[in-house]
């Protein structure tokens, strides 16, 4: 794993710890302040530290926090000097198996790594 790759690593890591926690100044710490996320509950979007909470603090009211509440698997970090992105499944509260999908977008601002866009989806059978 290269130099940037063992940084992302270290921001992800940071910001799934702060979700068990239920910490949101340790989720918030790197991310840019013009984050945009798509979710899988509404709203769609998301932008900006204080919309971006928002939907944490709905995250929250159904988490009882911990190690077992948002875990990550099969993390694969894609970086070059100044960009990246991440890709990981979603395990939540005890599950057997994860329920979502996770698309990190960074970008590498005054020498450090920031979240500037998340995606979270979740897996949807069309019907006939």
């Amino acid at each position: 794993m290269d130099s940037n790759a063992k940084e992302i690593r270290s921001v992800i890591d940071h910001w799934v710890k702060s979700i068990q926690q239920k910490n949101m100044d340790g989720i918030l710490q790197n991310h840019s302040p013009d984050i945009l996320m798509f979710d899988v509950p509404v709203p769609l979007q998301s932008k900006g530290f204080n919309e971006y909470r928002e939907t944490w603090n709905l995250f929250f009211q159904y988490s009882s926090g911990g190690k077992e509440s948002f875990q990550l698997e099969e993390l694969q970090i894609t970086a070059s000097d100044t960009v990246a992105f991440c890709t990981a499944l979603i395990k939540l509260s005890n599950s057997a198996k994860p329920q979502c999908r996770l698309t990190i977008g960074l970008k590498k601002m005054n020498n450090q790594w920031m979240i500037v866009h998340e995606h979270h989806s979740a897996p949807h059978e069309l019907s006939e």
